[in-house]
């Protein structure tokens, strides 16, 4: 596949468990683009822990932090809020993937929209880069079921998992529920030759 053939950025957005990250690698894979794999835990790896969603964040509430729901038919449910600061450092990275790109690298995103202003900014971001935007969709039951094989907080992609979609509108779909990643990855890279 030569670089004429591929957009600059492919833009996976889906629920937490989604397997986003899976489809990226092997996208990376199956691509003899080197594309960059950047996303949402790229940016939080980078904060600070006082701004961070773990309960010792003393500073949490103007950062990241997880919100505790009230439970959905028995099932937990966790939110992921950002405050100013949080916010600011996410427009930051969006636009040092802008710039990424700028430079002439390829750029996979993997990201959980966490609300509209994000999205919003992600937009405004990338209004003049080529971008095929995806959808990654998981049968929630089967997203429940990866998440507690995860270190992590139950109940985050029951709430992620139809918001994220919310305002958003895609080149293609690529569902995960049962198909692996490559093959996945394989049709996304056919379907994006195909119709870039």
């Amino acid at each position: 596949m030569t670089r004429a053939s591929v957009p600059s950025v492919i833009f996976l957005n889906g629920a937490s468990s989604a397997g986003k990250t899976t489809l990226g690698t092997a996208l990376q894979d199956a691509s003899d683009e080197p594309y960059l794999l950047m996303g949402l835990d790229t940016c939080f790896a980078m904060v600070p822990s006082q701004w961070a969603g773990g309960p010792m964040g003393a500073h949490r509430a103007q950062g990241f932090q997880y919100v505790d729901l009230p439970d959905d038919n028995g099932k937990p449910v966790t939110g992921i809020s950002y405050g100013p600061v949080g916010l600011r450092m996410l427009q930051g990275f969006h636009r040092a993937v802008r710039e990424f790109v700028l430079a002439g690298n390829s750029v996979i995103v993997d990201e959980m929209m966490l609300g509209p202003e994000v999205r919003d900014h992600w937009f405004t971001t990338f209004a003049d880069v080529d971008v095929s935007w995806i959808g990654v969709r998981c049968d929630l039951d089967e997203l429940e079921r990866r998440e507690k094989t995860r270190r992590g907080r139950n109940g985050l992609s029951r709430w992620s998992d139809q918001r994220v979609h919310e305002g958003m509108q895609y080149d293609l779909w690529v569902d995960t529920t049962t198909q692996a990643s490559e093959t996945c990855a394989h049709q996304l890279l056919e379907a994006v030759r195909r119709h870039p």
